[in-house]
């Protein structure tokens, strides 16, 4: 139910109330002032009557009890609104009573002698009846000499009285309906505009706000006005400003807070990217130190046994009876067992710590070499070579061994990528003032989850027994003594693409 409705529903109800109890409370007093009135008149009444009868002037003493009777009857029609009255005279000390009554048969009366006093005067009265209420009143009827010869008692019809106050009632409850009807018609559309109107409006506002918030709110209507809803109005549109300005420095906050943290994030992601590569290359030169020592323990051994094979090979290849064809294959296997010498006094020196040598090295040539040495005749007919290796890039400053250990390693690790076969590629070039290196194969990939650990030692991708999780590792480790890097493309299925980008400036002859 709306507040419109309401407020008009009980402005009726009060008004109905109201004028109903003034209606019941003007017509009880109109009842009361009638009633008085015709208190008032049936005392004129029985004194006219007493007047009308002339008893003080000789009829008292000369006419007898029938006749007082009779023009007591005759006096009686003159004066409206009289039920009865009975004429009470003291003669001969005897009480003589005659009494006149107007009932359904006409005029009766009746007369009456019994002893006793002169009975004392009565106060003017309504009293209830059998025929309704009645206006009792009384006249003393005196002599010339001013003394009490007898007393009139009348009574006086007042049930038009009570019609009168019943109609005044009815007519007033009438006008009361009809005027609470037409101001409650007149309040309705009346507090539309002064009150419903407003309200609803700061109600729909308020809806608003609730809704969408304070920022999507209109203006608040009736802040102009002067009244009660007007103070109501202009409050709230300074609440929702106050809301709308806390709002915005609120959000103003937060943005700063969120723009805070989302730095400190990123400094504590890149922190922690920082540690796991810290710890990850600790783990590393860990297992590396660990290398180190076994690794001793091998060169040890295999020292010994490689430079005997050497020796022998050597006075092989010096035996005047040994053909040509044998010591031209005694002198490249001689060759091999010193490369096998070199390489585990170059994997004894990766353990400790790597002094690169850098002399003038052809490229193209150290490219074929790490071809020859990592292709098998196998691996040659089931993988397809690409070389691409400009012949203006010509010679560079680098260490040799290093470098050709690095790709070999990358060679090598492409071709067991490709079991079923595949294309191997090789690319030379610059890249930002450095060399850059490139083996690129298309065979399995690897994963982004392994990515990550592939330069780890120990951790290989390969089955058991195809790889010991070193190669990487300690090309990762060359790479640093050179001062380079090696970086990683790969997507599984497709294939990868190791890059050993190292400083190796162009070498020109002097002289």
């Amino acid at each position: 139910m709306s507040l419109r409705l309401q407020l008009t529903l009980l402005f009726a109800a009060i008004l109905v109330v109201t004028m109903t109890v003034a209606a019941t409370l003007g017509a009880a007093t109109a009842q009361r002032a009638v009633e008085q009135v015709v208190q008032e008149r049936t005392v004129e009444v029985a004194r006219s009557v007493v007047a009308d009868l002339d008893l003080a002037h000789g009829a008292y003493r000369t006419l007898d009890h029938d006749a007082i009777a009779d023009r007591l009857a005759e006096a009686m029609p003159l004066h409206r609104g009289l039920r009865s009255a009975e004429l009470v005279l003291l003669r001969n000390g005897k009480l003589e009573v005659s009494g006149i009554e107007f009932g359904a048969g006409g005029l009766q009366i009746t007369i009456d002698t019994r002893a006793g006093p002169l009975p004392e005067k009565q106060e003017v009265r309504i009293e209830e009846n059998e025929d309704g209420r009645v206006a009792t009143a009384e006249a003393v009827v005196r002599d010339l000499a001013k003394k009490p010869i007898g007393i009139l008692h009348v009574e006086a019809d007042v049930s038009y009285a009570t019609e009168i106050a019943e109609r005044e009632r009815s007519v007033f409850l009438w006008v009361t309906a009809a005027s609470a009807l037409a101001l409650a018609l007149l309040f309705a559309f009346a507090l539309g505009p002064m009150l419903a109107r407003p309200l609803s409006q700061l109600a729909e506002v308020m809806g608003r706000v609730e809704s969408a918030g304070p920022g999507a709110a209109p203006a608040v209507p009736g802040a102009n006005r002067v009244d009660e809803i007007g103070i109501v109005a202009r409050g709230l549109e300074a609440m929702l400003a106050r809301i709308r300005n806390f709002n915005a420095e609120l959000q103003s906050r937060v943005d700063e807070a969120t723009a805070d943290l989302a730095g400190k994030n990123r400094t504590l992601a890149e922190l922690n990217d920082l540690l796991v590569a810290a710890r990850r290359d600790l783990t590393a030169k860990e297992r590396l130190a660990a290398l180190g020592q076994l690794s001793g323990t091998i060169a040890h051994e295999l020292g010994n046994p490689l430079n005997a094979m050497s020796g022998r090979v050597q006075l092989l290849a010096r035996d005047p009876a040994c053909p040509h064809e044998i010591r031209r294959e005694l002198g490249a296997l001689d060759g091999e067992v010193k490369r096998m010498t070199a390489i585990i006094r170059r994997f004894l020196d990766s353990a400790r710590a790597l002094t690169p040598a850098p002399e003038p090295t052809d490229v193209a040539a150290l490219v074929d070499e790490a071809l020859s040495l990592s292709l098998s005749a196998e691996a040659r007919e089931r993988i397809a070579v690409v070389r691409e290796v400009p012949r203006e890039l010509g010679q560079v400053v680098t260490d040799p061994g290093l470098v050709r250990h690095v790709l070999t390693n990358l060679i090598s690790n492409a071709v067991d990528a490709m079991a079923v076969g595949g294309t191997l590629t090789l690319r030379a070039g610059w890249t930002g003032g450095q060399l850059a290196l490139a083996v690129a194969d298309t065979g399995v990939g690897i994963a982004p989850e392994e990515r990550r650990h592939i330069f780890e030692p120990f951790y290989s991708t390969k089955p058991p027994g195809r790889g010991t999780g070193l190669g990487l590792a300690i090309c990762r480790e060359i790479a640093g003594a050179l001062k380079g890097r090696i970086e990683v493309e790969s997507e599984p299925g497709r294939g990868s693409t190791f890059t050993f980008l190292v400083p190796a400036p162009a070498w020109r002859a002097t002289g």
